[in-house]
């Protein structure tokens, strides 16, 4: 009896079986995990940007950056503030050491440019937690305002019409601020003593930054008020401030100015920023002009990462 074709038979139907268990065992094995690469070789494009304005993910800081100035360790930085906004620019640049606008210490310069003034600003600064301290001089040229005749009081039209010298002037300067936290918000202060120098002798000038007629040399400021803090971080801030500056050389020189101030806080980088502080006090009807509008715009902030 020929056996072959069973042979035959028999060996297709064992090479049947063999590949139906192969590809049983192919399907039961595993999907391959890819490999992670090691800290430090990510991909670029699996990094999220390195945000402007807040994202979806963190409503106040921008993704890839430590919450705060202060979560950093303490080293050797540059850093710049950049103020923008209605009619002014103030871009800041700062050398120094420590934690960036939170707690550090080395000099500073800006320019101050607005409607009415171009200025340079120069000096030292130490920053901790609830104190502020800066050392310096501010030089400016007026654009259209002259050194002033000495009188008792100025009204707006005498202010904006006199015909002298175009005014300039430096301005010495040591000012302390304060923040210090109590209850839902801050208590804010700030005191400065101001020495203006660089006036003809017998007249007075009007210091574009102070906002306030000077009979050099000395100026005086004590500022108080204070700020709810608002929002999942207490990062935004609105509050109530009154000052008061006084000029020892010109008699009944007493100005008292009140006001509002607004910081909404963007990201660690922007922020929104508002003062309105208006003479309710003054020897001089100069109007809107003695007011203090330090701040309407946009802050935005940087610093070297270490």
């Amino acid at each position: 009896m020929d056996t072959r074709p069973l042979r035959l038979f028999f060996l297709a139907g064992v090479a049947a079986v063999a590949v139906v268990v192969a590809s049983r065992q192919a399907q039961a094995q595993p999907e391959p995990v890819p490999p992670v690469p090691p800290p430090g070789l990510v991909p670029e494009d699996s990094k999220p940007p390195l945000g402007f304005l807040p994202t979806p993910e963190d409503a106040l800081m921008d993704p890839r950056m430590a919450r705060s100035w202060g979560a950093a360790p303490a080293r050797m930085f540059v850093s710049s503030t950049v103020d923008v906004g209605f009619v002014y620019a103030r871009p800041r640049v700062a050398l120094g050491y420590g934690k960036p606008f939170t707690s550090w210490a080395g000099i500073e310069a800006n320019p101050i440019v607005t409607s009415s003034q171009l200025a340079v600003y120069g000096g030292a600064r130490l920053e901790l937690p609830y104190v502020d301290l800066r050392l310096g001089a501010r030089y400016f040229s007026a654009f259209s305002r002259t050194y002033l005749d000495n009188r008792p009081s100025y009204t707006r039209l005498e202010l904006e019409t006199s015909n002298g010298a175009q005014a300039t002037a430096i301005t010495y300067e040591a000012e302390l601020n304060l923040s210090i936290p109590v209850g839902p918000g801050d208590i804010v202060g700030r005191g400065s003593i101001s020495y203006v120098t660089g006036v003809p002798n017998g007249q007075n000038v009007f210091e574009e930054t102070l906002h306030v007629v000077v009979r050099p040399p000395w100026v005086w400021r004590g500022r108080l008020g204070y700020a709810f803090r608002l929002g999942a971080y207490r990062q935004h801030s609105i509050g109530l401030i009154a000052e008061v500056l006084d000029v020892p050389r010109r008699d009944d020189s007493i100005t008292v100015r009140v006001g509002p101030l607004v910081r909404f806080v963007l990201s660690r980088r922007v922020e929104l920023r508002a003062s309105f502080v208006l003479p309710v006090v003054s020897p001089d009807t100069i109007l809107i002009i003695g007011g203090d509008f330090a701040e309407l715009g946009v802050r935005y902030r940087w610093a070297s990462e270490p």
